[in-house]
């Protein structure tokens, strides 16, 4: 799925997860766990990363936590 930027998007909790096949278990990172279920816009960076601005005005990197586009 491709998406297009600006989009809106939640912060997702992962924890505990398996990654496909693998043995390997997501980690939701901590920077994101008082965020998780907050909402807001999620835009690509000149520098190919994502910027998240919530709602609540809090800024996450797309690296700092598990997102995931909505339909509004």
């Amino acid at each position: 799925m491709d998406i297009i930027y600006p989009t809106r998007c939640i912060i997702v909790d992962v924890e505990g997860t398996q990654i496909g096949e693998s043995d390997l278990i997501r980690k939701t990172p901590d920077v994101s766990k008082p965020y998780v279920g907050g909402k807001g816009i999620a835009v690509r960076t000149k520098d190919e990363n994502v910027k998240i601005t919530l709602d609540c005005g809090a800024v996450l990197m797309g690296y700092e936590c598990w997102w995931t586009p909505i339909e509004t």
